[in-house]
């Protein structure tokens, strides 16, 4: 009996669905680490937790306030809050307001995320921001 001899193709082929059979499909939901971190060329840092997200632009910061789950397809749709920043020092008389915010988007790789903020109260819509995985970002504090 001869053996068996595997060929190139043959040899892509297994590869392919070993990968395949380790790493599950690409539907599966998607599970972030805690401390985990995306950022845009846009100015936003997004750095999971382990009951949501934390996220900072150069003069705000927001919060996912609930566990970052996404559907099979790949979007989300998550409530947190959006806290707008003022220039200087923080006065004891006039906090910053955290307003309700939406977070949606779609993770379209394990790797990159698209994210758009919306907060009703203030009628302002923020994004669509490109997020990629441990991407740096320099972020220029307001003054």
């Amino acid at each position: 009996m001869r053996p068996h001899r595997v060929t190139a193709p043959r040899k892509l082929l297994l590869a392919a669905i070993l990968t395949f059979g380790i790493t599950g499909c690409l539907g599966d939901p998607f599970e972030p680490s805690p401390a985990d971190f995306y950022g845009s060329e846009e100015g936003l840092i997004l750095i999971f937790t382990s009951s949501g997200a934390d996220l900072e632009w150069d003069c705000a910061v927001g919060q996912i306030t609930e566990p970052f789950e996404t559907a099979e397809d790949g979007s989300f749709d998550l409530e947190g809050t959006y806290t707008p920043g003022s220039g200087g020092p923080v006065r004891e008389d006039d906090p910053p307001v955290a307003l309700a915010a939406r977070y949606t988007g779609t993770q379209t790789q394990l790797s990159r995320i698209t994210l758009t903020v919306e907060v009703p109260e203030s009628e302002i819509t923020l994004g669509p921001y490109a997020l990629r995985l441990g991407q740096g970002v320099v972020l220029h504090r307001c003054l």
